[in-house]
């Protein structure tokens, strides 16, 4: 019928964008300075981007944003299924945080389960908003084997938290790490009663 016929092309485009993610991501992992597992930037190309950012803001006065984010219990998971379902956690992590960011946002995998976003022109409060939104998709992905998963993220903004690239990312870290002292499963920033 021709409603089944709809169907079909429906699904069959699916599975033609699906593949052809799977096969962006493999082009991208062979490529230098990105992360083999999950196809981003790496620690070095997210630095970099970093640094450029923070001095564009400088020149230009707008606002920029950087979010820290990682899994609850990620090396759980790694004992509990093996390291290869911790790969392929990753790299659909990796796909869910990008689907929901913008155009320029870099998204980058600084090591283990640690991601990390530069967010040029964005303040503080759409970041943290942000932050929440990336964490709330990452809760309701389904991952193939490890089921559902949570996370916590950390958020800083210069110049509020820091006037230089280090600084910055290391603001981002500081809340990061008081998220996950809070009972992970939330987003903070630096500074006392930040925690959301």
């Amino acid at each position: 019928t021709p409603d089944q016929l709809a169907l079909g092309r429906t699904a069959s485009g699916a599975r033609g964008a699906a593949l052809g993610a799977r096969l962006e991501l493999e082009r991208l992992r062979r490529a230098p300075g990105r992360d083999p597992v999950t196809g981003l930037a790496d620690a070095r190309g997210f630095h970099a981007r970093l640094v450029e950012e923070v001095a564009r803001s400088h020149r230009t006065g707008q606002p920029l944003a950087v979010i820290a984010l990682d899994l609850d219990h990620f090396a759980a998971l790694n004992e509990r299924h093996g390291r290869e379902c911790g790969d392929q956690v990753l790299a659909e992590v990796a796909l869910v945080l990008k689907v929901a960011l913008r155009d320029g946002d870099l998204l980058s995998r600084l090591a283990g389960d640690e991601f990390a976003i530069v967010l040029p022109d964005c303040d503080l409060a759409p970041a943290r908003r942000l932050a929440e939104r990336l964490r709330h998709s990452v809760e309701e992905h389904r991952f193939a084997r490890a089921g559902r998963l949570s996370s916590s993220a950390g958020i800083a903004s210069s110049p509020r938290d820091g006037l230089d690239s280090t600084e910055l990312l290391a603001a981002a870290e500081q809340a990061l790490g008081l998220a996950k002292k809070a009972g992970r499963r939330r987003t903070a920033q630096s500074g006392p009663g930040h925690t959301h």
